[in-house]
């Protein structure tokens, strides 16, 4: 037997048991059962952009926010370039680096999708090569 994975508030279910369809896990009881919703707003209600299971209930609503805001935008070079800027303000706090993560992530996406890269973005000077 592995590690026990701990289970956030949520963390999408692909299914369980018998139940086939996709959940989302929205109460945690001291008995280690959780209360899988099959209702596709509430999956929608944690994952509106992309799969945030692994973050903390937390850490999804404030991914969610930023995203909310980035996404009022249409034009997929602007998301990328206001995603930049929040990893840049977020990564100096070392308690954001599950969100960072998860917003590159989605950075990368929107790259992919629009062929685009930010303008300006910050770096480690180790990392620069000349």
């Amino acid at each position: 037997m592995g590690p026990v994975k701990s289970v956030n508030i949520g963390d999408v279910v692909a299914r369980a048991g018998n139940y086939t369809e996709p959940g989302v896990v929205i109460e945690k009881h001291p008995d280690g059962t959780v209360v899988v919703d099959t209702e596709p707003m509430s999956v929608s209600k944690f994952h509106r952009y992309a799969n945030t299971t692994g973050l903390s209930e937390e850490e999804k609503t404030q991914f969610n926010g930023i995203l909310d805001q980035i996404y009022q935008k249409t034009n997929d070079i602007e998301r990328i370039n206001d995603i930049q800027n929040e990893v840049d303000k977020l990564r100096m706090n070392p308690n954001n680096q599950n969100v960072v993560r998860y917003l590159r992530n989605q950075q990368a996406f929107l790259i992919r999708e629009a062929r685009g890269l930010p303008r300006m973005y910050q770096t480690d000077e180790t990392k620069v090569k000349g």
